[in-house]
């Protein structure tokens, strides 16, 4: 951070601090436009769309601890099962496994799921590329969906609105594979 950054003392976990320095880098980083790129901009906005799936892998692991121990179902046994468990896994199957319920197939964890798959081809075998619009939309993915998760298992408030009501994504748009930069 630098003396343009003002972010005051806050209780800060691993989703907070992980949504103030990816939305410091869109803030105070990438330009508004992608033709005023350099070349740093197209790594940091892949950090960027890696940094949004952080938080939603973040908030779905709390959630499915917190409710399993909710109903006194956590154990020492269950910690490393959610250890070893996979995103993918994780998000496709265990929210019907304890609420009865399966995450919809509608927004915002459509682009969560797209969000994933684009996170998984940019830190694997492809290094795919990510553009300052896919950035912005995996940020606001990234929060929405988050928002999303905790509301499925049950809380009402989200535990991070002062967080993102003081520091708000830039964009409103999710991320979608019609922003995937053409293959050349």
């Amino acid at each position: 951070m630098d003396a343009s950054s003002k972010v005051a003392w806050s209780n800060l976990d691993e989703w907070s601090e992980t949504y103030i320095g990816a939305r410091w880098i869109v803030d105070n980083k990438l330009p508004e436009n992608q033709y005023k790129t350099e070349p740093v901009d197209g790594p940091l906005s892949q950090m960027v769309l890696i940094a949004s799936h952080q938080l939603v892998e973040v908030m779905l692991f709390k959630c499915l601890r917190n409710y399993l121990e909710s109903r006194g179902e956590y154990s020492e046994v269950m910690a490393e099962v959610l250890r070893k468990l996979g995103f993918n896994e994780a998000f496709n199957k265990w929210p019907k496994l304890l609420t009865g319920d399966s995450f919809p197939k509608e927004q915002p964890f459509t682009a969560a799921r797209i969000l994933a798959v684009r996170r998984n081809a940019t830190v694997h075998s492809e290094s795919a590329l990510t553009t300052l619009e896919m950035a912005r939309s995996a940020l606001y993915t990234g929060v929405m969906a988050s928002r999303a998760i905790e509301s499925h298992f049950g809380d009402v408030k989200f535990a991070y609105e002062t967080i993102v009501s003081r520091y708000a994504p830039l964009e409103s748009i999710y991320l979608s594979e019609s922003m995937y930069p053409a293959q050349i």
